[in-house]
């Protein structure tokens, strides 16, 4: 490629493309990916009662207090879709910058314009990442800013590193990883480079600043919570609970080891993992043993959240973790094609050792992206489906809910009902129908101001029905029609 403006036009045209294919799921129909809802409540929730910080659940902060200006300014979770749609896409964009700065082609065939490319293309092409970047949940910006953190740590950036990494620590748990592993790397780096008489840090205090304010935000994180849990640190048990309650998977060590790096990287990269193994090595030493060790660290992570069961297994827990794999794949590309250079040179010209070995790449290329373009299209045109055919009983609740005449109280504990209405916030009381002590508050609210609605799912109101007439069901299965379904009930005093 010796116009380097070729690259930057076919990856623009690219991310047009993929793009497009997210606008479409977005505008098929409201998001069905129902913890986007919860996270979305919880900002609403947020401005409702900012002391209130049990309604943070399991989840860090960071993503919920991102979303309360929006939600203050009258936005809607359907804005941050969008915003989702932007991130997901500036994502190749960054993987291709640092790539193509960092790649180093002196004695190799494939320019790093070349290498920076197909990496970018698999970091924007991976259908998980694309699934992603049509919802309102925080992965797109997590691996946005996990990716910061790893290439200025890398170039010893520390000032941004300690700002990304904050960030990064109060997103996921992920990061708290790659936080042991930045802090590993600045204790024994010192030592390690005297052993090898390599030159030290200039200011060696800097890098400890990645460390400090990051710990700082956690410890700040869990002091506030610790009234809430009872415990320090009880969210942590909160989601092991949670996660083992929710899996009940057995326990396999070398199946479970092998899930995130091999099986969801199968599932989510398809036939690029035919490159990722000859990359490796070539990617450590070109774009840094403290950049792949980062994002390998959010691996590590997911892998041992998923082998103690302290998380759902789900696909979307790598997305972090993709534009690390594309990499080793773009590498792995050109390693294959100076290996196979270098064998027809022994028998031949360098000059058609060379186009053997850029045939072999192309070829490599055409035939994993190809068949990532192929998954793109099955996954997306399921997932386009998905959203397309919605929860009909959810929205003909919300519908119903929207047509209430008047401004009575809702008490609704689903966000999906709530978010679906698209009512105003303050319409909404989330006490949990299912506890007893809810219906005191409902009943009081109804003596005070008159008839109040409860939204929720058929079940909960078994053996409250004399609080008041059923008005509205929907999805009700014919063989169990008191528990299951959803339910409106009206409650007058």
């Amino acid at each position: 490629m010796r116009d380097r403006r070729l690259p930057l036009v076919a990856l623009g045209i690219a991310l047009a493309v993929l793009t497009a294919c997210k606008v479409a799921c977005v505008l098929a129909g409201p998001d069905v990916d129902t913890d986007a809802y919860a996270h979305h409540m919880i900002a609403r929730a947020i401005l409702a009662d900012p002391h209130d910080l049990s309604v943070h659940w399991v989840w860090l902060p960071l993503f919920h207090y991102a979303q309360v200006p929006l939600v203050a300014l009258g936005g809607t979770m359907q804005d941050v879709r969008w915003l989702d749609v932007l991130l997901s896409g500036a994502l190749p964009v960054a993987v291709f910058a640092y790539v193509r700065r960092t790649a180093r082609t002196a004695g190799s065939l494939l320019s790093a314009d070349a290498v920076a490319l197909v990496a970018a293309l698999v970091a924007a092409a991976s259908p998980i990442v694309l699934q992603m970047g049509t919802t309102a949940q925080p992965e797109p910006l997590f691996a946005l800013v996990v990716f910061g953190v790893a290439v200025t740590f890398q170039e010893r950036r520390y000032g941004w590193a300690a700002v990304l990494l904050a960030a990064a620590v109060m997103l996921r748990y992920e990061a708290w990883a790659s936080l042991a592993t930045v802090a590993v790397v600045v204790v024994v780096e010192p030592s390690w480079r005297r052993r090898r008489a390599l030159p030290l840090e200039p200011h060696p205090w800097q890098a400890w600043i990645t460390i400090a304010l990051p710990v700082v935000l956690i410890l700040a994180w869990a002091a506030l919570r610790r009234p809430v849990d009872g415990t320090w640190f009880g969210f942590l048990s909160q989601t092991k609970e949670f996660a083992n309650d929710a899996t009940h998977a057995r326990f396999g060590l070398a199946r479970d080891a092998f899930y995130y790096p091999v099986a969801v990287a199968l599932r989510v990269l398809g036939t690029v993992m035919i490159l990722v193994p000859f990359g490796v090595v070539r990617a450590v030493r070109q774009q840094g043993a403290r950049f792949v060790l980062v994002l390998l660290a959010c691996l590590g992570m997911v892998s041992l959240s998923w082998i103690t069961r302290s998380s759902l297994g789900l696909d979307r827990h790598f997305v972090c973790i993709v534009p690390l794999y594309a990499i080793f794949a773009a590498q792995g590309m050109a390693a294959v094609a100076d290996f196979v250079a270098a064998l027809v040179a022994a028998r031949t010209s360098r000059a058609r050792a060379a186009t053997a070995g850029r045939a072999v790449a192309a070829a490599l290329a055409v035939v994993a992206l190809g068949g990532l373009f192929v998954e793109d299209d099955v996954w997306i045109g399921f997932w386009r489906a998905s959203i397309a055919r919605g929860w009909p009983d959810r929205a003909a609740l919300a519908a119903y809910v929207r047509g209430i005449p008047g401004s009575p109280t809702v008490f609704c504990d689903d966000a999906t009902f709530e978010m679906l209405t698209g009512l105003d916030r303050r319409r909404f009381d989330r006490h949990w129908i299912d506890d007893p002590h809810t219906w005191d508050v409902i009943d009081a609210e109804a003596r005070a101001h008159g008839p109040v609605y409860v939204a929720t799912w058929r079940r909960k109101l078994v053996g409250h029905e004399d609080e008041g007439p059923i008005v509205f069901v929907g999805g009700q299965d014919p063989a169990n029609p008191a528990g299951t379904g959803v339910a409106v009930m009206r409650v007058q005093r």
